[in-house]
């Protein structure tokens, strides 16, 4: 047997190559009746009126929820609501269809989830998802959801082959399905072809000026076939920009104590960051 091969069955390093494609991204498949009410008491409070502003209030009311990864996987692709723990990109995900809702709904909000998570906006088995950052962030400007906002905030292009999932296909049972391989293959396909920006981590601390309350960062990597490693909400204080996220080494949902540049400089395999903001309705 190859070292590999060896290396696939392991059960760590399965979990964490999925780590970096999701985040860590308990198997679930509908919501339960306390996300519902843990929607409820969200949407009821009163939150800036301001887009950017209203995203972060209600990104600060889950500060403390877990950190539990693998929360969207299961054998059939459903819709997944879960308010009660997050990895970085459903708390992205969550916060930010909550933050969509106009009429305050339960089924509003999780209309508003599926619409940011999949393709075309609807659950069309598992390769309908938007497994990528990169692929999520095109998707959702399509729609009119999410703007780019790197390149006008002097980033540099960013030239990545994204090919993580088809380049480790033990770790993805789900892609024994053909249909499920040929829709990620083609999204990997699509990606190439299609131009991004980014700003170095040595830059992140002078653009501070271009990111707002309640942006989207997305932490780039050089680790091969990944667009990015980590996401989360900028959030500024003491005049410093700040992430909000999922942290998976505290496990739970915090400010990271350092502005973000500090934070990137922490973390070697992180290169830089995009940023994107939520369309406002």
């Amino acid at each position: 047997m190859s070292l590999l091969k060896k290396a696939y069955q392991n059960k760590r390093f399965k979990a964490i190559a999925l780590n970096l494609l999701f985040c860590g991204i308990s198997w679930a498949g509908i919501a339960q009746e306390s996300d519902k009410s843990i929607f409820e008491a969200t949407i009821q409070k009163k939150y800036n009126s301001e887009q950017g502003q209203r995203v972060i209030e209600i990104a600060q009311s889950f500060l403390g929820k877990p950190y539990v990864a693998n929360t969207l996987e299961s054998k059939k692709e459903n819709l997944v609501v879960n308010l009660r723990e997050f990895d970085c990109s459903t708390l992205v995900e969550s916060v930010l269809a909550i933050s969509l809702c106009k009429n305050n709904s339960f089924e509003e909000f999780k209309h508003n989830l599926e619409t940011l998570r999949y393709r075309f906006g609807h659950v069309n088995g598992y390769g309908s998802r938007l497994h990528y950052f990169t692929d999520w962030l095109k998707e959702n400007e399509r729609k009119g959801l999410i703007k780019d906002q790197t390149q006008t905030c002097a980033g540099k292009p960013y030239k990545k082959s994204v090919s993580f999932m088809t380049s480790h296909l033990p770790l993805y049972p789900q892609l024994e399905d053909y249909r499920a391989l040929e829709a990620v293959k083609m999204a990997e396909i699509e990606l190439i072809r299609k131009s991004f920006f980014y700003i170095p981590k040595a830059e992140v601390a002078k653009r501070e000026s271009c990111i707002q309350n309640g942006d989207i960062i997305a932490i780039t990597t050089s680790k091969s076939g990944l667009d990015i490693s980590h996401q989360g909400f900028a959030i500024v204080v003491n005049g410093r920009v700040h992430l909000l996220h999922a942290s998976q080494d505290l496990k739970e949902v915090i400010i990271s104590p350092e502005p973000l540049a500090e934070y990137l400089a922490k973390h070697a395999s992180q290169t830089g960051i995009m940023i994107s903001r939520l369309v406002k309705k």
